[in-house]
């Protein structure tokens, strides 16, 4: 199977992304049930069994809702730093120690044949993360809460073909919205989130680095729309010179519905397959759940 990742669920209700290595299953977060989780692999023609790893950005519950529950039922090993392992307490709820492995930023590891680097990010938790995951047909790049677009995430992210990279909320919306004052403060602030503005530059430099596909994720559902999103980073990207679906693909990872996968070997696809004949439960079923944007 072709290499390729893909957003299961993305937004401050909930997060996880999917990638299939030559060899390995990788599942960043799990801000789901574990019956939605399920359902999502479903969609694109996998399943928890085939899910060799768990990968947690950090603690905040958006990320790691359905974590424990994922981890008792399939017996998933969990990767995760320490300060964070420490900052979920209880949360995850009873767990053998032989699936809990603690990494640090800047060390690589392995899943199966599958290298992995953990990369800092700026954010308001304990010890967040981003990923790095290298494969043979290119690597791909997560990096979904973001204060700002710091140097180390720069450097983590270079060279890489695919990225998640986040594109939480519109500055005039945040500004004009119902939120309190602190929560506005802290969304805008460099250990918050990224505008539309801010993950625009961002994509800029990343096309400019080697990369071919990018998702925007994150997105606000109070402070953003996927179109704005789109049409923001888009304008960045234009005015580099660079061709949408010729030089670079970019799309938006929807918040209750798997998104479209984009695959290393050829980022342009338009996969008519991996997802076609799938039971039709596009997660809609869970829209009006959610959390504050964090």
């Amino acid at each position: 199977m072709n290499t390729f990742s893909v957003s299961l669920r993305s937004g401050s209700s909930g997060n996880s992304t999917f990638v299939r290595t030559e060899s390995a299953g990788i599942a960043v977060d799990c801000g789901m049930s574990g019956r939605q989780f399920a359902l999502a692999l479903e969609a694109i023609g996998q399943s928890p069994r085939q899910v060799d790893a768990l990968l947690l950005t950090h603690e905040h519950i958006d990320h790691c809702s359905g974590i424990g529950v994922v981890m008792r039922r399939h017996k998933i090993p969990l990767y995760l730093t320490r300060k964070t392992f420490e900052a979920l307490g209880s949360a995850l709820g009873p767990l053998p120690d032989s699936l809990i492995y603690l990494i640090e930023a800047g060390k690589p590891f392995q899943i199966k044949d599958t290298e992995v680097e953990a990369f800092s990010i700026p954010h308001d938790a304990h010890d967040p993360v981003g990923f790095r995951i290298r494969t043979g047909e290119g690597d791909i790049g997560i990096a979904t809460d973001l204060g700002y677009f710091s140097q180390e995430v720069r450097e983590a992210l270079t060279g890489c073909r695919l990225v998640h990279l986040e594109s939480n909320f519109d500055p005039q919306m945040l500004e004009n919205g119902s939120y309190p004052r602190y929560l506005k403060d802290r969304i805008a602030s460099a250990s918050g989130h990224l505008s539309n503005e801010e993950a625009g530059m961002a994509a800029a430099w990343l096309i400019r680095q080697g990369t071919k596909a990018l998702a925007l994720s994150h997105l606000s559902q109070e402070n953003n729309l996927p179109q704005l999103a789109h049409r923001v980073v888009s304008g960045y990207l234009q005015s580099l010179g660079a061709r949408a679906d010729q030089d670079y693909c970019l799309t938006v990872s929807a918040r209750y519905q798997v998104s479209r996968p984009l695959y290393c070997k050829d980022p342009f696809k338009q996969d008519g397959d991996l997802m076609a004949d799938r039971p039709g439960r596009q997660l809609t079923l869970f829209a009006g759940e959610g959390v504050a944007d964090g």
